[in-house]
């Protein structure tokens, strides 16, 4: 058994969450201090769209909430989680695995034939030993498609 996903996947999802609260809270303190907030409440309001625009954005870009927490190679099948969510994914469900980057983010997409409860595919990120290392990354993914081809031809 070998984690092939990044290990602190969760701690980078709550820390985008985490970084939202605190730009909303930052752009929002001063009228609230001031006592303005309710007195002039579009000075507080706009910049708050703002940066809901601008987070949405970044979450729609990214795609963050699709990203598997951890995702094992049991040498026979995967082993992913997602939140509370466990998940073993047979080589032979696998039609396949690509490599994407988002913002300078290199991610595994593994695509499935049946999909499971965690949808058609399950998007992780690699190693951080491997973020700099693009055709690191694509080794992992073509490995990975490999052994779900040789899975569906026996």
């Amino acid at each position: 058994m070998q984690l092939i996903s990044f290990k602190n996947t969760v701690l980078l999802k709550r820390g985008v969450w985490i970084s939202a609260a605190a730009l909303a809270a930052y752009a929002a303190a001063p009228s609230m201090l001031s006592g303005d907030l309710w007195r002039r409440p579009v000075m507080t309001v706009v910049p708050l769209c703002i940066l809901g625009v601008f987070f949405v954005y970044f979450l729609r870009a990214t795609a963050f909430h699709r990203l598997a927490d951890q995702v094992v190679d049991c040498s026979d099948h995967l082993q992913v989680r997602k939140g509370r969510t466990d998940e073993v994914i047979s080589f032979a469900n696998i039609s396949g695995a690509e490599v994407s980057t988002h913002l300078r983010l290199h991610r595994i997409t593994v695509h499935l034939r049946k999909p499971t409860s965690l949808g058609d595919r399950i998007d992780f990120l690699p190693q951080a030993s491997l973020w700099g290392n693009l055709p690191a990354v694509q080794q992992v993914a073509l490995r990975l498609a490999s052994r779900a081809l040789e899975e569906d031809r026996s």
